[in-house]
């Protein structure tokens, strides 16, 4: 996985509840219009981004409700998205082009809405974090996006 620049420019930390979802497909969508990205690029972005809170909710819920995190770093060419959550850890990295995933050894529920994600992002990596959990990274270009 490329790692994003150190300092986000979006950085949500919201309870484990479906409907905290929404504010964060919100603020991401926001972050993306003032990146320049066009609405297509942008709605893109808030699916992507709500299947992936989505999953995190479901995964902190069996947790023990713990908070779902969201940072999102811009950069002049493209928009990185990571989502983390504390649900079981990824057994190993996935990351690629979407194309190239092979996501047949994650646990059913981490890869049920990565088919999703896959078609509406530039890269797609899942990750384990530390001890416990996980990092769905998205990446979108937004170059030619009329920056």
């Amino acid at each position: 996985m490329t790692e994003p620049k150190a300092v986000p420019d979006l950085e949500l930390e919201f309870p484990a509840r479906p409907e905290f979802v929404r504010a964060a497909r919100h603020a991401v969508s926001a972050l993306a219009r003032l990146s320049g990205a066009s609405e297509e690029v942008v709605e893109d972005i808030k699916l992507a981004v709500s299947e992936a809170c989505n999953t995190a909710v479901a995964a902190n819920a069996e947790a023990g409700s713990e908070a779902v995190e969201l940072r999102a770093f811009d950069s002049p060419a493209r928009l990185v998205i990571e989502v983390m959550d504390r649900g079981a850890n990824p057994e190993r990295t996935v990351s690629g082009p979407p194309e190239e995933l092979d996501t047949g050894d994650l646990p059913f529920e981490r890869a049920l809405s990565l088919p999703i994600i896959r078609g509406l992002v530039d890269e797609l990596a899942i990750a384990p974090r530390g001890d416990r959990g996980a990092v769905v990274r998205m990446t979108v270009s937004l170059e030619g996006q009329g920056r």
